[in-house]
């Protein structure tokens, strides 16, 4: 009982210490994350015999980053449907695919339709990619590229998957030690078996953050629109035509007289009829009002010593 009471203490602890974030974590020069051991030196640059292997400046292998890769292009194409099939052909050739297309809607047969896609490439390929998609347009518009260093979030995330790891394997053994117990507590192996499950949770979850991770960083992804070249425009875009602008004056005279003549009709046939229906009610009540008071006597007035 007392062996099964520490090694349940240990465990806590364990799992304490891994929630808190893990092993320590130090940069040294040249920017190359690791653990940090009690003497305070970097274990990876030490030698086998526990001396410091110096490092040159710039020595560590860029391919260890692990950096997120962004970039967008605009893009002028003649014929966007062709440029948008030779994109698709070099995602594809270079290991990668299209995540998603949108085509515009066209106004006529003879315009091209605005595509905008989104494709994730390799992310060590990136530059020679985009090279090869500029080659596709007459023009580009717009170019940019943004990177994101998730180097530190990777050794923290693997960090505390190795402790959560043997803090999983702990719990294991401890489980089985209990149920070989005669007299075993279910309550106490209930417990056990719950802070294994927790741990098991954690797990699966920081492999997903590292796969997903893992993911954005060896697949960069590239925003595309591709628009049609916007053609010259010409120093006049009509021939001057004398005979058509006078044709235009007189259909614009003619249609004004059709106009004014339309509102002659309406007022003589439907204005003037209403306002004399409306009007003509308080035009013969005032007139009997006006002959009523001219006919009234004028009053007597008393005489006057």
């Amino acid at each position: 009982m007392r062996r099964w009471v520490i090694t349940f203490i240990a465990g806590s602890l364990l799992l304490a210490a891994c929630g808190s974030g893990g092993a320590d974590l130090v940069e040294p020069a040249g920017g190359v994350f690791g653990y940090s051991n009690q003497g305070g030196r970097d274990v990876s640059a030490a030698g086998e015999d526990g001396s410091e292997t110096p490092e040159a400046p710039g020595s560590e292998d860029a391919d260890d980053r692990k950096v997120i890769r962004t970039a967008r292009l605009e893009l002028n194409a003649d014929d966007t449907r062709s440029a948008y099939r030779a994109i698709g052909e070099i995602v594809e050739r270079s290991g990668g695919f299209i995540a998603r297309a949108e085509v515009g809607r066209v106004e006529s047969e003879e315009a091209q339709p605005t595509i905008t896609m989104t494709v994730r490439v390799p992310s060590n390929r990136l530059s020679g990619i985009l090279d090869e998609i500029k080659g596709v347009a007459t023009r580009v518009v717009t170019e940019s590229q943004n990177s994101q260093d998730v180097s530190e979030q990777f050794v923290d995330l693997e960090a505390r998957l190795t402790n959560l790891e043997a803090l999983e394997t702990e719990l294991r053994a401890l489980l089985a030690e209990v149920r070989a117990q005669s007299d075993a507590d279910p309550e106490k192996l209930l417990r056990v078996f719950n802070e294994l499950a927790s741990v098991r949770g954690q797990i699966e979850q920081i492999e997903g953050q590292l796969q997903h991770l893992s993911e954005l960083t060896d697949l960069a992804s590239v925003e595309i629109a591709v628009t049609q070249t916007p053609a010259v425009a010409p120093i006049v875009d009509q021939p001057w035509a004398p005979a058509e602008a006078f044709r235009s004056a007189a259909r614009s005279l003619v249609q004004a007289f059709q106009g004014l003549a339309d509102g002659l009709i309406t007022f003589a046939v439907f204005i003037l009829p209403v306002v004399l229906a409306i009007g003509i009610v308080p035009a013969a009540i005032g007139w009997w009002l006006w002959r009523r008071y001219r006919r009234r006597p004028a009053a007597a007035t008393p005489a006057t010593d």
